[in-house]
């Protein structure tokens, strides 16, 4: 019952992010406060054990080991830019409002009208593709933003628009449709019985 309220807020939230961003700002952290006290859990509560983000923290120490600057596009509550502490500057970016993060930037901005001063060395881009309707515009923006790309996707999910996804099911070959260019390495994990497709582009 009390996840179910939480995931209704949750909804609720991401309409008032997208009409009204100042309220949202203003009334974000009463309401995590809030689902906290209740010890309903979060967004990243229910998701940090989930194995692809071991393996894409494990992707990143093995293809940037020296760090420098990394950004996730569309970062939302996720926390795992907490984890790449090896890197000087950490930036999650989101349409939606982020909540503040020790040693961890954020910003609120449209990754589409987002002009970075330089590039950077890693950038993440983690279950977004799926949702939009330009995957390969911001497929291959990504690509020139970062010197080295990790993406990952939901693999070979069933059509239906499960969680927003407008282009499932999604394989290896829709993932190069979209980013014109083969991965340097990729693997498929599994999490509850469904998989995710991680590509490593690395040699931007």
């Amino acid at each position: 019952m009390r996840t179910r309220l939480y995931l209704r807020g949750e909804q609720a939230f991401n309409w008032l992010g997208r009409r009204h961003p100042r309220l949202y700002r203003l009334a974000r952290l009463p309401w995590r406060r809030l689902t906290r006290l209740l010890g309903v859990p979060t967004y990243w509560d229910r998701r940090s054990h989930y194995r692809y983000y071991a393996e894409v923290v494990r992707l990143a120490r093995e293809h940037v080991p020296d760090g420098g600057r990394v950004l996730d596009v569309g970062a939302y509550e996720a926390e795992l830019l907490r984890q790449l502490d090896w890197f000087d500057e950490r930036l999650a970016l989101d349409l939606r409002y982020i909540m503040p993060r020790q040693g961890v930037k954020t910003l609120v901005a449209d990754f589409r009208r987002y002009e970075p001063d330089g590039r950077y060395d890693l950038v993440l881009c983690l279950q977004v593709l799926e949702h939009l309707r330009d995957p390969d515009e911001i497929a291959r923006k990504l690509l020139r933003t970062g010197r080295t790309v990790i993406v990952s996707v939901p693999y070979m999910w069933g059509p239906g628009g499960r969680g927003g996804h407008l282009h499932d099911p999604v394989d290896e070959a829709k993932l190069r449709l979209w980013t014109d260019r083969d991965p340097d390495e990729s693997l498929i994990v599994d999490d509850d019985g469904r998989r995710r497709l991680i590509a490593v582009y690395a040699r931007g």
